[in-house]
């Protein structure tokens, strides 16, 4: 009879512990949605550079800082400016810079971006 109860009681208190470590998923869930940023745009406002200033603007910008480097067809870094935006349209001085094709990569905290320049 010791061993009947024994048996009984151990498998009502085991039974109320697994049933109570069992969540219950049908209850209280909550999703949430990662926020979703808007991809940084870079538009060259004077593409071919025909008066000596590069003009370029962003689109949603987020970013502070901008570092613009301009690289010539054979590799070589020749115009390299960093400043803070300030406006929504930022001008730069090339004007020293022969005609040709070059590459034009900005940096800013949060996008990179490569693209074709030409100026007359």
């Amino acid at each position: 009879m010791r061993k009947t109860v024994l048996f009984l009681f151990i498998s009502v208190f085991a039974f109320s512990f697994s049933a109570a470590s069992i969540p219950d998923f049908g209850k209280d869930i909550v999703v949430v949605d990662p926020i979703q940023k808007e991809k940084e745009q870079l538009t060259i406002l004077t593409n071919p550079v025909k008066d000596g200033f590069l003009r370029i603007t962003f689109s949603s910008s987020t970013s502070n800082d901008l570092d613009l480097t301009i690289i010539n067809s054979l590799g070589k870094q020749v115009y390299n400016a960093k400043r803070s935006i300030n406006s929504d349209v930022q001008t730069f001085d090339v004007s020293k810079l022969s005609t040709g094709m070059y590459f034009l990569r900005v940096s800013t905290t949060s996008s990179n971006f490569v693209k074709k320049l030409i100026i007359r």
